[in-house]
C-alpha cells in the first residue's frame, strides 16, 4: 500500500501539470515599470525593428547582423558577450545565484540573398519587408525586453542567456553547434521564432535531399527520342506532387506529413539537352514511421523517373533529421514546467484573446535541437506576421509591443524573480 502511494506521488511529480507562474509576479513594482516602459518606447522599438530588418543576413553570411547584435547586447546591459566559430552571439542577464540557466534564442539569418532589395514599408498598421517577421521581430523584442528588465531593476534568480543564432534556415545549424559544444546544458531552452500565441513542445522531423539526373548533352537537332535529364526531373516533380501522403498524426497538424520540391536547376544553353538537372525535396512529418515511408517513397519516385529516361541518378543528403533518441517522452515534455508555465503566462496576458492557449507536439525551429538533446525546450513567438520566406512578408507593427511584454513576464516567470 505504501509502495503504491509512492508510485502515485511519483506520477504526480512526473506528469502533473506544474507551473512556475504566479499572478503576483506581474504585480511586482519592477514588472509594472518594465511593462509601462514598453509602451513609452513604442517608436524606438518599431524603429529598431525596421533598421535591423533592412540589414541583409542570408544564412552563412550573417556578418552584418552579428556585429549589430554584439553592440546591441552590450547596449542593453548583457554581460559576458561572446561569439563562437560559426557566428552565434550571446550575452548573459546575470541572476542572483540560482543554479538554473534559461536560454531565449532567436535567429539572425534570413532566406533572402544578400543583394535582395529590402526597404520596409509601413502601410495600414503593418510593416512590409522580407525578413520582417522571420525572425527579426523576435531579436528586437528580446533586446528591448532585457533592456527594460535591467532598467526596471528586475532581478532574476537564475541566469538568462540571450542567444542570437546563425544558419537556422538551413537546418538549425547554429543552435545545434552551440548546444552540442556547450559543456553545461541549459535548464530550459526557449526559441522565439513562431507566431505569438503558439506553444510548441515537440520537434518536426525534417529530411532534405538533392536528386541529380544525369544524361547526354545533345544539340536540339540530335535530341529527338534521346534521354533528357530535364524530362526525368519533370517526371519526378509531377509524381512527388501527386503522391499519396501518410495519414496525419492524431491531434497533429493537418499539413503534415508533406514532401515539397523546393529548388531545381541545370542546363547551360537553350539549344541543347541539359547534361545534369537537379531538384531538392524537403520531407517533413511529426512521426518517425511516416517520415521513413515518405523518404523511401520519394527516393523510389526519383529512381523510377531516372529509369524511365535511361538516366543516372545521384542522391545527396542535404539535411538529415536530428537524432531524437534522447528526447524526453511526450507526456514528460508536455507537462514540464516550461510548457505549463508558458501556457499560464500566455493565458494571463490574453495573447490569444479569450481563447485558451494550447501546446502542440511539434516545432520546426531552434528548440528542435533542445528536444533532440533531452533539454526541456519550446518554440513560441513575439510578433504576429504573415508571408514568411516571401518578398511579401509582413507583420502587425503593434504586435511587437505585446510580444516584448510577453518576453519580460515569461523570463521573470521561468528564471524566477527575487
Amino acid at each position: 500500500m505504501i509502495r503504491c502511494l509512492f508510485i502515485a506521488l511519483g506520477s504526480l511529480t512526473l506528469f502533473g501539470q506544474q507551473t512556475l507562474f504566479d499572478p503576483s509576479i506581474p504585480q511586482k513594482p519592477e514588472l509594472q515599470k518594465a511593462m509601462a516602459g514598453v509602451d513609452a518606447r513604442r517608436e524606438m522599438i518599431q524603429k529598431e525593428w525596421v533598421t535591423l530588418t533592412e540589414i541583409p543576413s542570408p544564412s552563412k553570411n550573417e556578418k552584418l547582423r552579428i556585429e549589430y547584435m554584439k553592440k546591441a547586447m552590450s547596449r542593453v546591459g548583457l554581460t559576458d558577450i561572446q561569439q563562437d566559430e560559426v557566428g552565434n552571439v550571446w550575452g548573459v542577464y546575470k541572476g542572483s545565484g540560482a543554479a538554473t540557466e534559461l536560454v531565449f534564442a532567436a535567429h539572425m539569418d534570413t532566406v533572402f540573398p544578400f543583394d535582395t532589395p529590402i526597404k520596409v514599408r509601413d502601410e495600414n498598421g503593418r510593416f512590409h519587408g522580407p525578413g520582417i517577421g522571420d525572425d527579426t521581430g523576435s531579436l528586437v523584442a528580446l533586446l528591448h525586453a532585457f533592456d527594460l528588465m535591467k532598467q526596471s531593476g528586475i532581478k532574476t534568480k537564475g541566469d538568462v542567456i540571450f542567444l542570437a543564432t546563425v544558419q537556422e534556415e538551413i537546418g538549425l545549424l547554429g543552435a545545434k553547434y552551440w548546444l552540442e559544444h556547450r559543456t553545461r546544458k541549459p535548464t530550459m531552452f526557449v526559441a522565439v521564432d513562431s507566431r505569438m500565441g503558439s506553444v510548441g513542445y515537440g520537434a518536426l522531423l525534417i529530411e532534405q535531399y538533392k536528386f541529380t539526373f544525369e544524361g547526354p548533352t545533345l544539340h536540339t537537332l540530335a535530341s529527338k527520342g534521346k534521354p533528357n535529364a530535364a524530362r526525368g526531373a519533370a517526371r519526378a516533380i509531377l509524381a512527388i506532387n501527386e503522391m499519396e501522403m501518410p495519414a496525419s498524426m492524431p491531434g497533429g497538424s493537418p499539413n503534415l506529413p508533406v514532401a515539397n520540391v523546393g529548388t531545381l536547376g541545370g542546363g547551360t544553353v537553350v539549344n541543347a539537352t541539359p547534361g545534369k538537372v537537379f531538384i531538392t525535396v524537403d520531407i517533413r512529418s511529426q512521426e518517425m514511421k511516416a517520415e521513413q515511408k515518405l523518404v523511401e517513397d520519394v527516393k523510389g519516385i526519383a529512381q523510377r523517373a531516372a529509369n524511365q529516361e535511361n538516366l543516372q541518378l545521384t542522391i545527396e543528403a542535404v539535411h538529415i533529421v536530428h537524432d531524437y533518441s534522447k528526447a524526453l517522452p511526450k507526456e514528460v515534455r508536455l507537462n514540464h514546467t516550461i510548457v505549463q508555465s508558458t501556457l499560464a503566462v500566455t493565458d494571463y496576458m490574453k495573447i490569444n484573446g479569450d481563447k485558451k492557449a494550447v501546446a502542440f507536439d511539434s516545432g520546426s525551429d531552434d528548440h528542435n535541437i533542445g528536444v533532440a538533446l533531452g533539454i526541456p525546450a519550446i518554440g513560441i513567438g513575439a510578433i504576429i506576421g504573415a508571408g514568411a520566406h516571401s518578398l511579401e512578408e509582413n507583420a502587425d507593427k503593434a504586435s511587437i509591443l505585446l510580444g516584448t511584454k510577453y518576453m519580460i513576464l515569461l523570463a521573470a516567470t521561468l528564471a524566477g524573480v527575487n
